[in-house]
């Protein structure tokens, strides 16, 4: 093997201010020529390389996509198939490449890393780039990585009567289509006259008596039955043993100057009503900001990510961690009635995962959940 020895003469690197040299001036030149004779160098270096450790793979012109002649290690996350062959998508194929995973020939010529740049990507500058720089980063990082598939995976899930509501709602609000999986489901049908007994009471304002809640009762408070006031408030336990309670609890609030319906804040009904606002976050909408139908883009799902520790299989894959949305260098961030509007074109609706890529192929993501 050779050895390559740097002559320090040629090259003398100076630590300091940054070096500024006037365009198209002789200097310029001579300082160009150092430097492309020292990559002609390292390039010209003799490289040893070990070729069992690597899977073979050609270029099928008529599938337009990568055939796997041969594996070498574990395949578990890369490929499909097709035809009764082994195919790699184009970034899985540059990934492997990258990584001195796999051979890919051309017409029975190796190709290099630059020219599998050039058939899997593209001579000109489109989508596929960002795509697999997001790919490359999140590979490397751990995390698993498929082309986006708008399927329900339903099939492998028991669906809940929980799951019945919230597609009956949607059904109602957006027009969603009820998945056939929970029409099946021995909920159904019960969620289903449930809820059309809650609509005809909403409709004619026919609502059952609320039983007084009282200091024992944890559950959570029933806001579909109609709280009826009868005027008075009800006599506390500790006002029941000791009269002389509710007297002193309205001569402190005299005393404090203070407004008697502050009595009412020491009341179980509104303590409970408190402890679940306290969980809600209420963001204020802008309807200045609000744009028409025809404003609204539509952001395509590039990927499918999984995370590494959560059994994923090729073959028979879960809902996805997240779904990925790639913007351009000028993309501008989706709006808030264009997420929505991506959320809810999902047959299995997964949080979003918008990542933008900058000038300097820097990666910026912001994880978008719904509930």
């Amino acid at each position: 093997m050779e050895r390559m020895a740097t002559n320090n003469a040629e090259l003398s690197y100076q630590s300091g201010l940054k070096r500024t040299i006037a365009a198209g001036t002789e200097e310029e030149e001579l300082e160009l020529n150092k430097l492309y004779d020292y990559l002609h160098k390292q390039l010209s270096i003799s490289r040893t390389d070990r070729l069992g450790g690597r899977a073979l793979a050609t270029w099928d012109p008529n599938e337009k996509a990568v055939r796997v002649l041969r594996k070498d290690g574990k395949f578990g996350t890369f490929g499909y198939s097709h035809g009764g062959q082994c195919y790699l998508e184009n970034f899985e194929a540059l990934f492997l490449l990258e990584m001195n995973r796999l051979q890919l020939e051309y017409h029975s010529m190796i190709m290099s890393v630059e020219q599998a740049y050039t058939l899997l990507l593209g001579e000109a500058a489109t989508t596929k780039c960002n795509e697999y720089l997001v790919y490359s980063h999140l590979t490397r990082v751990g995390y698993i990585l498929v082309r986006h598939q708008n399927v329900p995976y339903y099939d492998n899930i028991e669906p809940t009567a929980e799951d019945c509501v919230w597609a009956l709602a949607l059904s109602a609000i957006n027009n969603r289509a009820v998945p056939e999986n929970l029409k099946k489901s021995p909920f159904f049908a019960k969620v289903k006259r449930e809820m059309k007994v809650i609509k005809e009471c909403i409709k004619n304002q026919q609502f059952p008596e609320q039983k007084q809640l009282d200091k024992t009762d944890s559950g959570v408070i029933n806001f579909g039955v109609k709280v009826i006031s009868k005027g008075k408030r009800k006599i506390l336990n500790d006002e029941v043993e000791n009269p002389t309670e509710a007297k002193r609890r309205c001569l402190e609030v005299a005393t404090s100057q203070k407004s008697f319906l502050d009595c009412l804040k020491d009341e179980p009904e509104y303590k409970q009503f408190q402890m679940i606002f306290t969980k809600f976050d209420i963001i204020q909408m802008d309807d200045n900001n609000m744009v028409t139908d025809d404003e609204v883009r539509t952001l395509p799902i590039t990927f499918d990510l999984y995370l590494h520790n959560d059994g994923f299989k090729k073959s028979t894959p879960k809902p996805p961690t997240f779904r990925l949305i790639i913007l351009g260098v000028h993309e501008p961030f989706p709006t808030h009635a264009e997420i929505a509007n991506t959320y809810n074109l999902q047959k299995y609706p997964v949080p979003l995962l918008v990542v933008s890529v900058g000038e300097s192929k820097q990666i910026q993501a912001l994880v978008y959940y719904f509930s």
